[in-house]
């Protein structure tokens, strides 16, 4: 009787500072109830496997900090896993790249030798009873991006209206007043005396 193949799962996301999404649990089944995208990598990964009749030898969950390149932190999970798991395990992904050339994956590129990869087409899936479509997602997500660059002015003068009769709190106190109300920068930053300066300095008056 000839043994199953192994796989590896690789499941991944970018944050979303200006949303409140800054962490991911390296925990793929954590991570996918804090990501609808994550999930959906874990649960096409996971049928793939069930059609070969593989077996998952590790599921893993990444937060891909740069939008455009492989950062230090991702390669070196990447390359710990090459060297943790069995020789013979085949690396699995989903390719969103298929979908207009969105989210592409420096790490999964330069992390592990690629005749140990194999990506996944980004198709439809069935959750909870309702498709989940990819592309359909981002382009959501997109709009959501659009709509809160947009929003630029109506932030700025948000918190300039915090900040009326604060005149002579110092730097770090009028940071801490605006932190304490959940109003943070316009990229989901926490305010601190230096940036809420610039930010002042470059506000029209």
């Amino acid at each position: 009787m000839s043994l199953k193949k192994s796989y590896v799962a690789l499941a991944w996301t970018r944050p979303v500072p200006w949303a409140g999404f800054n962490q991911l649990s390296s925990d793929i089944d954590a991570a996918s109830v804090q990501s609808r995208t994550v999930r959906y990598q874990r649960d096409l990964i996971r049928q793939y496997v069930r059609e070969v009749q593989g077996v998952l030898e590790k599921e893993v969950a990444l937060l891909e900090l740069a939008p455009d390149r492989a950062t230090p932190e991702s390669l070196k999970i990447l390359t710990d896993l090459v060297h943790e798991c069995s020789p013979q395990a085949t690396f699995l992904s989903v390719d969103f790249t298929a979908i207009q050339g969105w989210r592409p994956q420096p790490a999964l590129r330069r992390g592990i030798p690629i005749e140990r990869c194999l990506a996944l087409a980004p198709d439809p899936l069935l959750m909870d009873g309702k498709l989940f479509d990819p592309q359909a997602h981002f382009r959501a997500w997109r709009q959501k991006e659009k709509a809160h660059v947009q929003s630029g002015p109506e932030h700025r003068q948000a918190v300039l209206e915090a900040l009326v009769g604060q005149e002579d709190l110092s730097w770090p106190k009028k940071a801490d007043l605006l932190n304490a109300q959940d109003l943070r920068t316009h990229g989901g930053k926490p305010w601190t005396a230096d940036n809420l300066r610039k930010f002042l300095v470059l506000t029209p008056k």
